[in-house]
């Protein structure tokens, strides 16, 4: 038996509130079956986060379930990237991050201006980068052999890096990458910790365990933003997570119906689900030991929401037993990118 601390996601997609299609029960399964107590909610649901109203519509649900959800504002009005939001609003009611995840914030003088107003209200911007995501988002990393797929190459996510970075030493504005995907991201960060810059950054459980070599383009299953890279980004990302540069593991949870992933690579929606796999899927890789999971997705994680003012104080604890098995998605949504896979853990109950 092994008994972990419960987990904290700082980068989950609860796709609610919306018009009341999506089940939101759904992110309580798949967090508790995870081993999750607390999720940060991204703000690009179906009724984005970018008003005040808008936020009480999410927390009247938020505060039905069993899990705590923590709010994130968006960066821009319907996450368009063209009129900022009310960042001081937010602030007033405790909503110190702000990011348009899903889409960058591409513009660099509406991007100077949100860094320059987040740093004087000491907020933070967490950053989805991908520099075409609102002109032409693509589908898949090089090597990219098929006309119909557009390429994803790395320096969509490092320029937006880059740009940002310089900002950040400007402004002095709390700044967290969200879902690094490739060595030279890592390195960008790396430096700015090195000029002791107010920077932390995250990575996925996929782009840890997965690489463009499993990629097949027949199959959705494995399409996401940003995608999987080659296997020398992989390990460097690895290293990164080992060396200090990356500071949390993130799930980067993004539930679909089965009818928009189980299609061809190129009509797939892109995000995969990861609260219920993550944690069996990475102890089951040999790659990082116990104690190194449970700094990058419980005590990292808490430190971060803590240090800008999310109360995080749940000490409760999951129970897992050491078994072979094959991991299957227990709550509804089964887009993950670890389905069947042979894992060596599960979890055994929760107090969560």
């Amino acid at each position: 038996m092994i008994q972990t601390p419960p987990f904290i996601d700082l980068h989950t997609h609860t796709r609610y509130p919306d018009n009341n299609s999506f089940p939101i029960n759904e992110i309580e399964d798949a967090a508790i079956n995870g081993g999750y107590s607390d999720v940060l909610a991204m703000a690009n649901s179906e009724i984005p986060i970018d008003s005040i109203a808008n936020l009480n519509i999410a927390r009247e649900f938020d505060e039905k379930l069993k899990i705590k959800i923590h709010r994130v504002g968006a960066l821009t009005e319907n996450l368009e990237g063209k009129n900022l939001t009310n960042f001081k609003e937010f602030i007033e009611e405790g909503i110190t991050i702000f990011s348009d995840d899903g889409k960058s914030l591409i513009d660099d003088g509406l991007a100077e201006n949100a860094f320059k107003e987040i740093g004087k209200l000491n907020g933070a911007i967490f950053q989805h980068c991908e520099k075409n995501c609102h002109t032409n988002p693509g589908d898949i990393a090089p090597p990219n052999k098929f006309n119909e797929l557009i390429t994803i190459h790395e320096n969509e996510e490092s320029e937006i890096i880059r740009r940002d970075l310089g900002l950040v030493k400007k402004f002095k504005t709390r700044y967290h990458v969200q879902h690094l995907s490739s060595k030279k991201s890592v390195e960008l960060i790396k430096e700015a910790k090195e000029n002791n810059l107010p920077v932390t950054a995250e990575v996925t459980p996929h782009h840890l365990l997965r690489s463009n070599l499993d990629i097949n383009t027949n199959d959705g299953s494995l399409k996401m933003y940003p995608p999987l890279r080659s296997e020398e980004d992989r390990q460097a990302l690895i290293e990164g997570l080992k060396d200090g540069i990356i500071d949390v593991i993130a799930t980067d949870h993004a539930p679909h119906p089965s009818a928009t992933k189980e299609v061809s690579f190129k009509e797939s929606a892109r995000g995969v689900v990861g609260l219920e796999s993550a944690f069996v899927a990475l102890f089951s890789s040999n790659i990082f030991s116990l104690d190194e999971l449970i700094y990058f997705m419980s005590k990292n994680p808490q430190n971060i929401l803590k240090s800008l003012g999310y109360d995080t104080s749940n000490t409760l604890a999951n129970t897992w037993i050491e078994t072979d098995s094959v991991f299957n998605t227990k709550s509804f949504f089964k887009n993950s990118a670890f389905e069947n896979l042979e894992v060596k853990i599960k979890k055994e109950f929760s107090n969560v």
